[in-house]
């Protein structure tokens, strides 16, 4: 009896402490804000002028190297910078006249690897855009083309024909779309390629408004598409295309020339031109992709110089970055915050048309 009721005293103390310590708070990390610790800026330059440069800004310091990549290099980035892309531990950057994808160590910008895009009859090929997934760089390739880039050993995949002179690509549904601009034909194409990448296989071509070039997804997999028709008769669009690829519909904002998305809203860099073909009425919108509402018809009151080349949007902190040019001089980057306030503006090269950042 004596032993059951030490027993018995036990059970009790050991299951007292391990409701106490059940109720016991567990220990809050804190919640350490990331911050973006530089900004490299992709300026395309002239087209054959071999001019293409990178600039990094320093967002604790305010200092600006205008040609990093050409001062840890000793040599240029080539003829005209067209895209960049941060995956894994790189940097990619495309350069569209001089036919090869630089890979860059973004801590230092020193160069790993040049990948000359070459086909398998030696013939040279225009890189466009760059998307990546599941170890891959894809490149769009403006002859008409993707080729897939393997991230460790850097080689090149075969060629999968798309459409003519592809422009914009996106992934999303665990597929590559690419927007067939034919900007190099008398009549511009009007289709999106579907490439299912398991297979990397094209699986299908959207219909859409003649001249696409823009493309980005929001978290559901629908896909919207910026088209600039043919600069005459046949206007440019804003459209969405259903993540079943079934339907496309208009989206009623004008003069869309580019944008970003981040967190299912659509950041819109609009404008037009006067007579003198001069950039006017210059805008940013915000656009909410779940609600299909224009929540902002300019998010921005400051008075935007030259003519808006570029529009990206840091993920994390939600800054917006607006690259503008006059084509002749070097071009600036305004930085505002997520409200629209202006936060800083710096000065890079000719034609800021890529913004990434490191954290």
């Amino acid at each position: 009896m004596y032993k059951k009721k030490i027993s018995f005293l036990l059970l009790a103390t050991i299951i007292s402490l391990s409701m106490f310590t059940s109720c016991e708070k567990e220990p809050q990390q804190e919640n350490i804000p990331i911050k973006t610790s530089g900004v490299y800026v992709l300026n395309a330059g002239k087209f054959k002028n071999n001019n293409s440069s990178m600039s990094y800004y320093d967002v604790e310091s305010s200092k600006v190297v205008s040609t990093i990549f050409l001062d840890k290099n000793g040599r240029g980035l080539g003829d005209t910078g067209q895209d960049m892309l941060v995956y894994g531990s790189k940097l990619y950057v495309s350069v569209y006249k001089s036919g090869l994808i630089e890979v860059v160590e973004p801590k230092t910008a020193k160069s790993i690897k040049t990948i000359k895009m070459i086909n398998g009859q030696g013939e040279q090929r225009s890189p466009r855009t760059l998307t990546a997934f599941n170890g891959k760089v894809y490149v769009v390739l403006y002859e008409g083309y993707v080729v897939a880039i393997d991230t460790l050993t850097f080689g090149l995949s075969p060629e999968l024909q798309v459409g003519p002179n592809p422009d914009g690509s996106v992934i999303a549904n665990n597929k590559l779309y690419v927007a067939n601009s034919g900007g190099m034909q008398e009549v511009k194409d009007s289709t999106v390629s579907v490439v299912d990448l398991a297979q990397f296989k094209e699986i299908k071509k959207i219909t859409v408004n003649m001249n696409p070039q823009v493309l980005k997804a929001d978290s559901k997999g629908n896909i919207y598409v910026v088209s600039q028709g043919n600069y005459k008769d046949i206007a440019g669009k804003f459209q969405k295309i259903s993540n079943d690829d079934v339907i496309v519909s208009d989206i009623d904002i004008k003069g869309v020339k580019n944008f970003d998305v981040v967190k299912d809203k659509a950041y819109i860099s609009t404008y037009d031109y006067d007579d003198s073909w001069q950039a006017v009425n210059k805008k940013i919108m915000v656009y909410d992709m779940m609600s299909n509402k224009l929540i902002s018809e300019n998010i921005v009151n400051t008075e935007i110089e030259k003519t808006p080349y570029s529009l990206d949007v840091n993920p994390i902190t939600n800054e917006i970055y607006l690259g503008v040019t006059d084509y002749v001089n070097n071009g600036k980057i305004y930085c505002f915050q997520e409200d629209g306030s202006l936060k800083y503006t710096f000065e890079v090269g000719l034609n800021p048309c890529k913004t990434v950042w490191l954290y």
